[in-house]
């Protein structure tokens, strides 16, 4: 019973976010996601309350399911090179790369008007810097990345960053194709330049 409530909760959130990134946060009503996700306003409004209380569970969870499969990646287990080959991968292959990157951009341009949604979106980014900071660290103090100035570590962790967050803005955009190949193929690439692993 518990598993069916969850499983019906988790479609409704799914469609939350479907109808973010199609509509935009503010033009997404109960109505909208009723259709999306086959479950009446009545059952949405049981399990979530108010409109604003569903969209905020949607994008918490949204951020939730980033943070859970990084936090999968457990260090101990692997070296530096194959945890961000295994960061690159989470990220690469979620499922559609256009909607994904229509609802960051959505959400970016949201904690403007609601100051509220600002701590949902900095935890990904500060979740995202903080795993690939540590990998750097670690292969540095190892050896097995080949960064040769601890310092530059800040500066490599912004470059890299920047390549994914201007990559989803291209493919929300319908500037480049949403080709999760290509994306990861281009990441690996950027990674294997910026952070030189001596494994290859």
């Amino acid at each position: 019973m518990a598993r069916n409530k969850d499983e019906k909760k988790r479609r409704i959130l799914t469609a939350t976010l479907e109808c973010i990134s199609r509509h935009g946060y503010e033009a997404t009503r109960l109505r909208d996601v009723s259709e999306a996700s086959g479950a009446s306003i009545g059952v949405i409004q049981h399990y979530f309350g108010t409109r604003e209380q569903l969209l905020g569970e949607a994008l918490a969870y949204a951020s939730g399911q980033l943070m859970e499969h990084f936090t999968s990646l457990e260090e101990g287990q692997l070296t530096p090179w194959e945890q961000l080959r295994g960061m690159i991968s989470v990220v690469c292959g979620m499922p559609d790369l256009q909607g994904r990157g229509l609802l960051w951009l959505e959400m970016s341009s949201l904690v403007r008007r609601h100051p509220e949604l600002r701590e949902r979106l900095d935890s990904v980014y500060f979740l995202w810097d903080a795993k690939v900071r540590a990998a750097l660290h670690r292969g540095a103090a190892d050896g097995s990345l080949d960064i040769e100035d601890p310092e530059a570590v800040d500066d490599l962790v912004a470059v890299f960053l920047a390549f994914f967050d201007g990559y989803e803005y291209e493919i929300a955009s319908t500037l480049v194709p949403a080709d999760p190949q290509t994306l990861e193929r281009r990441a690996v690439l950027l990674a294997e330049r910026l952070f030189r692993p001596r494994e290859l």
